[in-house]
């Protein structure tokens, strides 16, 4: 739930219990995998995740600041010596995404939604001043309400209706390794700042690895295929982290598109002129944790004109035409997958 800013934090604040007490709340076997947390930073940036700590103990999550030395007692395998400080959450992990996406699929069907996969979206449909449906490869839907959640898709669909948004396909790859005998107990997950990647165990055996991409504008309804260097490099990343993954063997790997927005931050909310139109769309590779509590604020925006769960008016379209963002006063080094090769084709 580490994030440089209070919002995304509350977002993802509110969506873990959901994740953590599944069965519970949604129904059906656990999704969860509990292995604990770590977001780490270089030297000069460690003021600034204290801080941020600091930030986030005040919303409520159960987050400390460590120092190298303390994050080293927690993963003795673990190269500390070009880190500033780590900010470690101890009842964090990771969700199964399959069972997620099923699981709200089959609970949305019990309270009476329908649910149409392989059903293509193919325009949005507007008159002058609001929106009345979709047409789809299977026939028009009329509606009220139309939220845009599709990711990568997104422009394309807005801008068949005459909204442009700040909004970029950007690929995300990702190689699997599987690892070696002395490391067969799951590690935390990292958020490795300091080297640019993440990395987090993947059931009993694996450890899945992101692998910087500076691929923007990519057609997702295209091939999609990972770059043959994105192993090397996956693997360069990972074994300075963690040097005993150098016996590590490479699983699979795979590249996904997401929609990037301007300030890589999602844009949540009404189009204001456009009735019935919302945003839940350029989660800019991060959506899938705060998923949860999005979905609650926006249908609290629909039902009742304002999300109560959390003040999402930060991620609104309004924002990029005032010159707003999200981030927080206390930002970390530029990601690498964050940079565009020709910047400004917004």
């Amino acid at each position: 739930m580490h994030y440089t800013n209070e919002w995304d934090a509350r977002l993802a604040f509110a969506s873990f219990p959901v994740f953590r007490d599944w069965s519970e709340i949604i129904g059906g076997p656990p999704v969860f995998t509990h292995t604990g947390f770590a977001w780490v930073v270089a030297p000069p940036y460690a003021e600034a995740l204290r801080k941020n700590v600091a930030m986030l103990r005040a919303i409520g999550i159960n987050t400390v600041a460590l120092s190298p030395a303390e994050l080293k007692e927690l993963q003795p395998f673990a190269n500390v010596e070009d880190l500033g400080a780590a900010a470690y959450e101890p009842e964090s992990g990771y969700a199964n995404p399959a069972a997620v996406v099923e699981g709200f699929g089959s609970r949305a069907r019990e309270l009476g939604a329908r649910v149409l996969p392989w059903t293509t979206v193919t325009n949005i449909v507007r008159t002058e001043s609001r929106v009345v449906g979709v047409e789809t490869s299977a026939g028009r839907i009329d509606a009220g309400a139309v939220v845009v959640a599709a990711g990568a898709w997104a422009p394309r669909l807005c801008r068949g209706m005459g909204l442009a948004l700040p909004v970029r396909p950007k690929a995300l790859d990702t190689v699997l390794v599987t690892r070696p005998l002395e490391l067969a107990r799951p590690h935390l997950i990292f958020i490795d700042n300091a080297a640019g990647t993440y990395f987090r165990p993947e059931s009993g055996v694996l450890t899945l690895v992101g692998v910087p991409s500076q691929a923007w504008d990519l057609d997702p309804d295209g091939p999609v295929s990972l770059p043959a260097e994105a192993p090397a490099v996956g693997a360069q990343l990972l074994t300075h982290r963690i040097p005993a993954m150098e016996r590590a063997t490479l699983a699979r790997g795979y590249r996904a598109v997401d929609g990037y927005s301007r300030d890589r931050h999602a844009i949540l909310g009404r189009v204001e002129g456009v009735d019935g139109l919302y945003l839940a769309t350029a989660f800019s590779g991060s959506g899938f944790k705060i998923a949860p509590a999005v979905g609650t604020c926006m249908a609290e925006l629909i039902l009742d004109g304002r999300a109560k769960t959390v003040d999402i008016e930060a991620f609104s379209l309004a924002r990029f035409a005032a010159g707003r963002s999200p981030e927080g006063p206390h930002p970390y080094a530029p990601r690498a997958d964050h940079a565009e090769p020709v910047p400004g084709r917004w």
